[in-house]
């Protein structure tokens, strides 16, 4: 197991060494990754619905990461980008959508959507953050009728890659989501075993993914750099009561969700030849 002081240690050092200008410039690379153009085809469409399922767990790590005073990547800022962006992802499905089922299931994500931001904006403490995380799985489980609807009607296997990419993005939130709440003092039973799913769900993914037929030399490369980023994850993701290093999980997690958005990209921009379908 890694010393609990040697990371730290390390990662300090490491925040002495770069300077505020190269600093600020990740930063900017980082919001940047995660934008939302027009949806011209299926590849796209996906990729951004399944953005959403990965907002929805963004959402309350940044504010439990706020909560916690862990103030790496802004996380006052990712929960205002967040909350825009899912937004403006929200309007790109509704203009692009066909068939009655992806519509349908828009509009019920949408419902839920404006009761998740009214909690987003509440006072941030534990009890608060036990009704966002609630109102997140409702989201989350709400988006992703939005991606299986619109897999359904891509009618493209390719349209799962892109599926099974952007889901890890939300894997990687979704597990410093229940980190960070565990770390704030929430000990409740589910936190742990849903942490626990989403790290199997994770590994199981990373294994289809590298052996997909979709992949280029890119992206195979792109996937042994998470894939090495992801055995970090799980030396330091340690789960004992008052031994939690959230700080490191809240830098490794950011990590692997800007390297999984980068991924999905390359995939969406392999399925681009799904057309848009008269339904």
């Amino acid at each position: 197991m890694v010393h609990r002081f040697f990371i730290e240690e390390n990662i300090v050092s490491l925040q002495k060494i770069l300077p505020s200008v190269l600093t600020l410039f990740l930063l900017t690379l980082i919001s940047s990754g995660l934008s939302a153009a027009p949806i011209e085809d299926y590849g796209e469409a996906v990729n951004q619905a399944g953005r959403q399922r990965m907002l929805s767990q963004r959402m309350v790590k940044s504010y439990a990461q706020i909560g916690l005073e862990i103030w790496y990547a802004r996380p006052r800022n990712q929960l205002n980008s967040a909350l825009k962006l899912y937004q403006k992802q929200l309007d790109n499905l509704k203009r692009f959508a066909k068939s009655a089922s992806s519509q349908s299931a828009l509009s019920k994500a949408e419902t839920v959507w404006k009761k998740y931001q009214v909690l987003a904006g509440t006072d941030i403490n534990p009890d608060n953050a036990v009704d966002f995380n609630h109102m997140s799985e409702q989201l989350l489980q709400a988006s992703q009728k939005v991606v299986e609807a619109l897999v359904k009607e891509a009618k493209s296997e390719k349209a799962h890659i892109v599926d099974v990419s952007g889901r890890q993005r939300m894997l990687s939130q979704r597990m410093a989501k229940f980190y960070l709440l565990l770390s704030w003092g929430l000990d409740q039973t589910d936190y742990h075993d849903e942490f626990n799913k989403a790290e199997q769900e994770f590994s199981q993914a990373l294994l289809e993914l590298k052996a997909s037929s979709l992949n280029t030399t890119e992206i195979s490369n792109a996937l042994e750099k998470v894939e090495k980023r992801w055995r970090f994850f799980q030396l330091t993701k340690i789960m004992d009561k008052d031994k939690y290093l959230p700080s490191i999980v809240a830098r490794t997690t950011e990590s692997l969700l800007q390297d999984m958005n980068k991924i999905t990209g390359m995939y969406a921009k392999r399925t681009a030849g799904t057309p848009v379908q008269n339904q």
